[in-house]
């Protein structure tokens, strides 16, 4: 079903719309859209991009652009980061806009054990195209009228928002969570405060070195990952591994929540492979869909690069253990 055509059932019944969060596959390797936490994760400078095509035989699919730059200040224990995301989705356009600055503390209570606390500030936008939508009253006018009884709404929403995380690793694993959409901005294009509703995020893994050390080159690894979400009535649970091999890596992933009569179930098998050379990482992934929707959907297909700008520091920095890409 097009989603622009859902877009309208909302309009039509000024009903609340609660618009889901983009997702995606690599989850890791758009860290600090994950959480402030990851924020000056690295030493050095970093910048990441990540571009998402979602079921892409579905006229009017979902795409959504990413860019993030992070920063570790090490003698300040402190990260910095900046943020921008950009979703698109139906023949409406619906889009929603992302930009922010994060900031996050690292913290040693015990030898090898770092706690990092995280936070972020964010101005968001919600847009709509109505003269792209069709109405019901259109459909039952032959000839079709140009243009609807239906007024148009605002074309674009924008308000603030908050959310806050918790970092804890060490040299292997690592587990957090996070709290999005504190401020719960308002998302309605016809003043009625409709709220977008809090998402709650739990994600850990833990990193098998085979060969090489932590004091030089890790050569190759096994890293299995998890990350649970739930957002209002929705929850998705992405689990997995990947095996990096230098310079490739491969993943596998299974999204879905089995078993569980209150949840939808499966809802695709992931497959990832990624180049490393140097200080530039290049990585693909593709959801095959195994839910309902079937693979008349065409999948998903999601591709990430990240570039660290490696700096001389003083202290020794401990880098989050999360995988390569």
């Amino acid at each position: 079903m097009k989603r622009s055509f859902i877009i309208i059932v909302f309009i039509l019944l000024r009903i609340e719309l609660f618009g889901q969060d983009p997702q995606f596959t690599q989850f890791y390797s758009n860290p600090l859209y994950m959480a402030p936490s990851y924020a000056g994760g690295v030493a050095g400078h970093r910048l990441i991009g990540n571009y998402r095509n979602q079921w892409s035989f579905v006229p009017g699919t979902f795409q959504t652009f990413g860019l993030t730059y992070d920063h570790n200040f090490v003698n300040f224990r402190s990260g910095l980061g900046l943020i921008l995301y950009r979703d698109i989705a139906g023949d409406g356009k619906l889009g929603n806009t992302l930009a922010g600055i994060l900031y996050a503390y690292d913290f040693e209570p015990v030898s090898n054990l770092h706690i990092r606390p995280g936070l972020g500030f964010y101005y968001t936008q919600v847009s709509i195209d109505f003269s792209s939508l069709v109405f019901g009253d259109q459909l039952t006018s032959d000839p079709r009228p140009p243009s609807s009884i239906q007024p148009p709404g605002n074309t674009a929403v924008g308000d603030i928002d908050v959310s806050s995380s918790l970092l804890v690793f060490s040299d292997n694993f690592w587990v957090g969570g996070t709290w999005d959409h504190m401020l719960q901005p308002d998302r309605s294009f016809y003043n009625n405060e409709t709220r977008t509703p809090f998402k709650f995020s739990l994600y850990g893994g833990y990193r098998f070195i085979t060969r090489g050390f932590l004091i030089s080159k890790i050569e190759e690894s096994v890293t299995v990952a998890f990350n649970f979400k739930k957002q209002d009535l929705s929850s998705q649970l992405d689990v997995g591994l990947y095996w990096y091999k230098q310079p490739m890596m491969f993943g596998v992933w299974y999204r879905g929540i089995p078993f569980i009569k209150e949840y939808p179930g499966s809802d695709a098998l992931s497959f990832l492979v990624g180049y490393r050379h140097q200080n530039l990482s290049i990585a693909y992934s593709y959801d095959f869909t195994v839910s309902k929707l079937g693979p008349a959907s065409g999948g998903s297909h999601e591709i990430s690069f990240s570039w660290l700008f490696n700096i001389k520091v003083r202290k020794r920095y401990k880098s989050i253990p999360c995988p390569t890409f």
